[in-house]
């Protein structure tokens, strides 16, 4: 196991379960939920008893585990398959969401409508479809569970009436009804060019929504012109950040690749249980918040996910319970001797069962949270190499300054770092030259900064020449549209200090 799932993986992805971590008392049972979503899976993690972890998990990219593992302190235990999506009786709501707006885009809704035969002929049996549509407002035509009749007779009506778009409220409202739905999984496919026009809703309100009603949002852009593609960006990160898949058609034809909808559905059906052995794994004398290393190994990939649990100290824990030894039966082969009847003794009490006063659980629970709180700190110190003296705030990984008279700072603390004119960027420049989302600075596998155009207009420069795709040097300069920014790796306190002057120099004796 050590060998195939523990080696460095080709593109490891190391994330801290840390989302909503707390502690419920029960008899023996402990609350540990722990959710997060990395580049390769959408897991869950529950530690369900002192000796058992518990992850739901769902492979972004399709496909099954080859193999699983749990290591801690040298040692590995193999995850054990509790179940697999579907299990029977497992339903997957699949809502379809079609933009309608701007009458000149009918010929697109036209081939849409066509697109969706090839979904619904791609579904199985577990599979419930829907279908609205969306402009100014989001009107359901067909609720997830429709027959295919139905679903064929509202798709025949679909047009392009609407004069607005307010793509990032309807999506919401999509996935507040997905939400409600009595299914196991939730799916929301989105068909728009990513244009938005909305002002009171932002992505985050829909990424928060759609997490927090387990819905996937994979995403099917359609744009408008090689000019306007840069919109699509819009659904491409409302896919990346809940766990979906974006696809783009054809500019020209507006057709899609073949296969696209069996493998969203794919995407959307994998996974399942798995089931870690802690008693093996950790040992009888461990107790405290003990961090533990998942592996996993597909196909294509293996990564790694770091989960932390809580193993109670022995005094705590929950005593096994009592099974009384069996009545033992007299031999009927030998005479029964009847015993005098004894003086019945006056009946001692019974003993009252110890009742945990309720400051108890108070007192575990708060001790979870802080124990969780620490553990949190320390990865995120050990995997940021510490954070500055004097502040709370994480060590930026470099800068990128405004060559202008006021060289304004701006940290790149986290990646991806996008910037672009939208408001939803890590760095906003205000300038009509920049797209809405025009550039990002990603990590490489090698823990170099790499700056990244994404389709814009105006291109992205760094040295006065175009670049898709660049890794970043101390100095570079950067053009995004007409705005130029400069790169360094150094901080404010470095670059405020003067240069060394040479005064006098003498040659040592």
């Amino acid at each position: 196991m050590r060998g195939s799932l523990l080696r460095r993986p080709r593109r490891a992805l190391v994330g801290l379960l840390a989302l909503g971590l707390g502690m419920v008392p029960g008899a023996g049972r402990l609350g540990l939920v722990a959710a997060t979503l990395t580049e390769h899976m959408d897991i869950s993690c529950t530690q369900q008893a002192v000796s058992t972890l518990h992850c739901d998990y769902r492979l972004l990219e399709g496909g099954r585990l080859q193999s699983a593992a749990a290591e801690h302190d040298g040692k590995v235990v193999e995850g054990k398959h509790a179940s697999s999506y579907p299990e029977p009786g497992d339903t997957t709501a699949v809502l379809a969401l079609i933009d309608t707006s701007d009458p000149a885009r009918q010929p697109v809704v036209a081939r849409i409508v066509a697109q969706l035969e090839a979904l619904i002929a791609a579904g199985k049996p577990h599979h419930r479809f829907g279908l609205a549509r969306f402009d100014s407002k989001l009107e359901v035509l067909a609720a997830p569970g429709s027959t295919a009749a139905e679903f064929h007779a509202a798709a025949s009506g679909l047009s392009a009436t609407g004069r607005t778009t307010e793509l990032y409220r309807s999506v919401r409202e999509a996935v507040r009804l997905l939400g409600k739905s009595d299914a196991s999984r939730r799916v929301l496919v989105v068909f728009s060019d990513g244009l938005a026009e909305d002002f009171a809703y932002h992505h985050e309100d829909v990424v928060a929504a759609a997490r927090e009603d387990s819905v996937i949002i994979h995403g099917i852009g359609y744009p408008r012109s090689v000019a306007q593609s840069v919109a699509l960006q819009t659904i491409r990160r409302l896919s990346d950040e809940t766990g979906g898949l974006y696809v783009q058609a054809d500019p020209i034809a507006q057709t899609l690749p073949p296969g696209v909808f069996e493998r969203l559905l794919a995407a959307a059906d994998s996974g399942g249980t798995l089931r870690f052995d802690l008693a093996t794994l950790l040992g009888a004398d461990a107790a405290g918040a003990v961090d533990l290393t998942l592996a996993f190994q597909t196909s294509g990939q293996s990564f790694l996910v770091l989960v932390p649990v809580l193993i109670p100290r022995e005094s705590e824990r929950p005593a096994p319970p009592t099974v009384p030894p069996p009545a033992t039966l007299p031999d009927a082969t030998q005479p029964v001797t009847p015993r005098p009847a004894a003086r019945s003794a006056p009946t001692a009490p019974a003993a009252t069962p110890a009742v945990a006063a309720p400051w108890r659980w108070i007192l575990l629970a708060l001790l979870a949270a802080i124990l969780a709180a620490l553990v949190i700190v320390i990865v995120r110190l050990r995997r940021s190499g510490g954070t500055r003296s004097g502040t709370g705030d994480r060590t930026p990984l470099a800068w990128m300054v405004r060559a202008d008279a006021r060289r304004q700072r701006h940290a790149v603390d986290k990646t991806p770092w996008r910037i672009g004119r939208g408001r939803n960027n890590d760095l906003v420049l205000d300038d009509h030259s920049v797209s809405r989302l025009h550039a990002e600075i990603r990590r490489n596998e090698d823990g170099q900064l790499t700056l990244n155009d994404l389709e814009s207009l105006n291109g992205v420069f760094v040295n006065d020449n175009r670049i898709d795709a660049i890794q970043l040097r101390e100095g570079d300069d950067v053009d995004i549209g007409d705005v130029r920014l400069q790169f360094t790796l150094k901080d404010e306190d470095y670059a405020s200090q003067d240069a060394t002057v040479v005064v006098r120099t003498r040659t040592p004796l």
